[in-house]
C-alpha cells in the first residue's frame, strides 16, 4: 500500500467518525479490562454512537479491550445499566490522572443499547 493511500483511508475513517456528533454526558462509569484485571471507576465526559471519552485515575494502555458500564435513570427514576464492549484507542495524561478514548465494538442501536441510544437521540435533537 502506498503512503498516500494509507493517509487517505485514515482521513476517511476520521471523517466517518465525525458524522456522529458527540453528546456531553457527565456521569460515573466503570471500566473493566477484558483481560480480567481490576475494574476502575471513571467519569464519562462525552459519548456518541461510536465511542466515549472518559477521565480516569488509572491508566489503561491503548488497544486494551474493555467493558464500560453506564447507569441511566428511566422515567420512573429506576436505575438501568448498560454494558458496552470497546477498545481503548488513545490515552493522554491529565492533571488528575488520564483521559481515555474508547471506541465501541458495535455501533450503539436502540435494540442493543436502549438507554444510551435514546439519550443520544434526545440530546442531539434538542441541540439542533
Amino acid at each position: 500500500m502506498k503512503r498516500g493511500e494509507s493517509k487517505h483511508s485514515s482521513e476517511a475513517a476520521a471523517s466517518e467518525r465525525r458524522k456522529f456528533v458527540r453528546a456531553t454526558l457527565v456521569g460515573s462509569a466503570l471500566v473493566s479490562p477484558k483481560s480480567g484485571g481490576r475494574a476502575s471507576t471513571a467519569v464519562l465526559d462525552n459519548v456518541n454512537k461510536l465511542g466515549a471519552g472518559l477521565h480516569m485515575k488509572e491508566k489503561f494502555p491503548p488497544n486494551e479491550k474493555v467493558t464500560v458500564s453506564l447507569a441511566f435513570l428511566d422515567s420512573d427514576r429506576v436505575e438501568q445499566q448498560e454494558k458496552l464492549d470497546g477498545t481503548v484507542t488513545w490515552v493522554k495524561p491529565w492533571e488528575k490522572g488520564f483521559l481515555i478514548g474508547v471506541v465501541w465494538d458495535e455501533l450503539v442501536t436502540k435494540e442493543k443499547n436502549r438507554w444510551l441510544y435514546y439519550y443520544l437521540e434526545e440530546t442531539l435533537k434538542s441541540s439542533v
